[in-house]
C-alpha cells in the first residue's frame, strides 16, 4: 500500500520537476536577455573597477556578499578561468548577461532538489542582485561580485553533487575511499557555454540506483511536508506502557491521519471512534516493519516516537543519505553487494537494471564499541566449513579467562591451540603454559568447523585492514529481532548457503547441491570467485528498495548526528591532508 502512494508521489513530483525545468528553459530561450535589451539605456558604470574587484576577491579568497564568505575551496579553480576572460567576467557577454544566467540562478535556487540547501549557495542574494543587473542599476563592482557569486555557487554545487560536501576521511569513521575525479573547470564551462547548470549537475549525480530513488523520494516527502504536517500522536498516559489491538485510545484519530500521510493506511480508509483495531493494526505493523521496530501491532513508546518524527525530519534523513552516497566510488556495471549497517540488511544489486535479486537480514557490530567499518572492497573467495580464528582481543579478553576458570571450556566450545593459522596445523595440549603462550602471541586459537562454529558453515572473504568479513552463525535466533547489532564487527548472514549460491552463480562447477555438500564436509573447502565481487559496507538511515518501499532506521552509531554537525559548519569544508 505504502509503495503505491510513494510511487505516485515520486512520479508526480518528477513530472512537476521536469515540467518546471522545461518551462523555465523555454522562457529563457524564447525571451531575449532583458539586460541585453536595456544595456544601451543603462547608466554608465565604471568598467575599469571590475578587474580590480575580481582580483581582490580571488586573491583574498573572501567574497563579502556570501553566507560562507571564505571561498578558498574554489579560488584555485576560478582564478585561471577569470584570468582568461578579457573583461574578467564569466557570466556576461560584454556588458550584457549571458542568456544562461536566468536558468543558472533558477537552478541554484532549486538546490533542494539535489538534497542541498539553497541558502548555502546564496540563492536569495543572487536573485536580488539579478534584479538589479536586469534593471541596469548595478555598478561595475556589483556586477563583478554578482558574477563571482554565480561562479562560487556553481563550483560548489558541482562538487557537492558529484563527490559530496564533507570529506568522509575527516569524519573519523575509517572511511578511506579515494575521491572520484572531477574536472570542475570543465563542468563550469559546460554549464556556461553548453547545456546549462541543471543538465550538468544531473550528469554528475551518482549513478547508483539507491541515489536516484532517494532523490525522487526526497521530492515526495517535501511535497507531503508542504501539504501540512498532521497532528502528532499523543504520548501514552502516565502508568500506561502500550496500546494493544482492541483497546480504546484517544490517539486513534491522530494515528490514522499520520498513517494515511505515510502511506501505510489507505487514504480512503474510514476510521471511526477510538477503538484501535482492524485496518489500523495492519497499518501499524507495516509502519513498524519499515522503521526497524518489532512489527507486532502493539503501540509503545518507541512506535509513538517514530510516528511523530516530522516529514521535514524524514526529508533531512534522506538528504544525509544522499550526501553519503556521493562518497561512493565509481562502481562497475557488474552486480555487487551492499550492506546497510543501521538497516541490518544486505542486498545484491544489478547496476544496469536497478533490481535487487537477493535480499537478506544481517547482524552487524555492536553500537557501543564494535562498530562495523565503512568501506568498499572486493570479495575474492569463499570458505565452506571454516575454522574460526578468534581475534586477539576476543582471545585474551573473553576466551582465556573462561578457560582458566573451567578446564573443560575448550572441549565444550570445540577450541584448539595451534602453532599457526594454517588449516593443517596440529592441535596442542591445553596447558597453563600454552595458554600463557597464546596470551603472549606465540601460539594461536582456533575453533573446529561444524554447526556450532562461530562462523557457521561458510565465510566470504574480501581482504581488508579491519579483518572484517561475512559469515554464517549458529545463533539464528538473532535474525528474528528487529535490531541486530550484536557482533564484534563482522557481518553475520541469515542464509549463507543462499548467498553462496548467488556469489557462485557464474561458476557451473558449484551448483547448490555441491555447496550444501561442502558446508557439511569434514574439512574446509576454499572456492575462488571467477571475478572479484564488489562489496560496499555503508551507513544510511534511509533505504528505498527497488519496489519503492521506504525504510527508515535508527542512527545506531551516531553517524547522522556527526554528519549533521559537520554540514552545519558550512563552506569551506575541511579536507583530510
Amino acid at each position: 500500500m505504502f509503495r503505491y502512494l510513494i510511487a505516485a508521489l515520486i512520479i508526480g513530483s518528477t513530472v512537476a520537476c521536469r515540467a518546471g525545468s522545461a518551462t523555465q528553459e523555454s522562457v529563457v530561450a524564447a525571451s531575449p536577455a532583458p539586460a541585453a535589451a536595456q544595456a544601451h539605456s543603462a547608466p554608465p558604470v565604471a568598467e575599469n573597477d571590475i578587474a580590480p574587484t575580481v582580483e581582490r576577491v580571488l586573491s583574498s579568497a573572501e567574497h563579502p556578499g556570501l553566507t560562507w564568505s571564505a571561498i578558498s575551496d574554489v579560488t584555485s579553480v576560478l582564478k585561471p578561468l577569470y584570468d582568461r576572460e578579457p573583461d574578467k567576467l564569466l557570466w556576461f557577454d560584454g556588458t550584457a548577461p549571458a542568456p544562461v544566467v536566468d536558468a543558472t540562478i533558477a537552478t541554484i535556487a532549486a538546490a533542494g532538489e539535489y538534497g542541498l540547501d539553497p541558502d548555502d549557495y546564496d540563492a536569495a542574494f543572487l536573485q536580488e542582485r539579478w534584479a538589479a543587473v536586469k534593471a541596469g542599476t548595478a555598478t561595475g563592482p556589483e556586477r563583478a561580485h554578482f558574477d563571482l557569486a554565480i561562479s562560487v555557487a556553481a563550483a560548489r554545487m558541482v562538487r557537492a553533487v558529484h563527490v559530496g560536501r564533507v570529506d568522509p576521511a575527516t569524519m573519523n569513521w575509517g572511511y578511506s575511499i579515494a575521491e572520484k575525479p572531477i574536472d570542475v573547470p570543465a563542468a563550469l564551462h559546460e554549464a556556461r557555454q553548453g547545456k546549462g547548470l541543471r543538465a550538468t549537475l544531473d550528469s554528475l549525480e551518482p549513478p547508483v540506483s539507491h541515489y536516484g530513488r532517494a532523490r525522487k523520494t526526497l521530492a515526495a516527502y517535501r511535497a507531503l511536508a508542504r501539504a501540512g504536517e498532521p497532528d502528532p500522536v499523543p504520548d501514552l498516559q502516565k502508568g500506561q506502557t502500550k496500546i494493544e489491538p482492541g483497546k480504546t485510545w484517544a490517539g486513534v484519530p491522530q494515528l490514522a491521519a499520520r498513517l494515511k500521510v505515510f502511506g501505510d493506511l489507505a487514504d480512503g480508509s474510514s476510521i471511526a471512534g477510538s477503538t484501535y483495531g482492524g485496518a489500523l493494526v495492519a497499518a501499524v505493523k507495516s509502519f513498524q516493519g519499515r522503521h526497524g521496530l518489532e512489527p507486532d501491532g502493539v503501540i509503545g513508546a518507541s512506535t509513538i516516537k517514530a510516528l511523530n518524527v516530522t516529514l521535514a525530519q524524514r526529508a533531512h534523513q534522506i538528504e544525509l543519505a544522499m550526501e553519503r552516497m556521493r562518497w561512493l566510488p565509481e562502481l562497475s556495471k557488474r552486480p555487487n553487494v551492499f550492506v546497510n549497517l543501521p538497516l541490518f540488511r544486505m542486498w545484491a544489486t544489478d547496476p544496469v537494471t536497478g533490481d535487487e535479486p537477493l535480499r537478506m537480514n544481517v547482524v552487524v557490530g555492536k553500537s557501543l564499541n564494535h562498530h562495523t567499518p565503512i568501506f568498499v572492497e572486493q570479495m575474492e573467495y569463499v570458505i565452506f566449513r571454516p575454522y574460526w580464528n578468534p581475534p586477539y582481543s576476543i582471545t585474551v579478553k573473553e576466551i582465556i579467562p573462561h578457560a582458566r576458570k573451567d578446564p573443560a571450556y575448550f572441549n565444550h566450545e570445540a577450541l584448539e591451540i595451534v602453532a599457526s593459522g594454517d588449516d593443517n596445523a596440529q592441535p596442542l595440549p591445553v596447558t597453563q603454559e600454552n595458554l600463557a603462550a597464546v596470551v603472549a602471541g606465540k601460539l594461536h586459537l582456533r575453533q573446529r568447523p561444524g554447526p556450532s562454529n562461530s562462523l557457521g558453515l561458510a565465510k566470504f572473504i574480501f581482504p581488508n585492514s579491519d579483518n572484517v568479513y561475512m559469515h554464517g552463525t549458529p545463533a539464528q535466533q538473532l535474525f528474528s529481532r528487529a535490531r541486530r547489532d550484536f557482533s564484534h564487527g563482522c557481518i553475520r548472514l541469515e542464509d549463507p548457503a543462499r548467498f553462496a549460491e548467488w556469489v557462485l552463480r557464474d561458476n557451473p562447477d558449484w551448483p547448490r547441491a555441491k555447496i550444501d555438500a561442502a558446508m557439511q564436509g569434514e574439512r574446509p573447502t576454499r572456492v575462488n570467485l571467477k571475478q572479484p565481487l564488489t562489496v560496499v559496507l555503508f551507513y544510511d538511515t534511509v533505504h528505498i528498495n527497488s519496489e519503492g518501499v521506504v525504510f527508515f532506521a535508527e542512527d545506531i552509531y551516531g553517524h547522522d548526528r556527526a554528519l549533521d554537525a559537520a554540514l552545519a559548519q558550512g563552506y569551506p569544508y575541511p579536507v583530510k591532508k
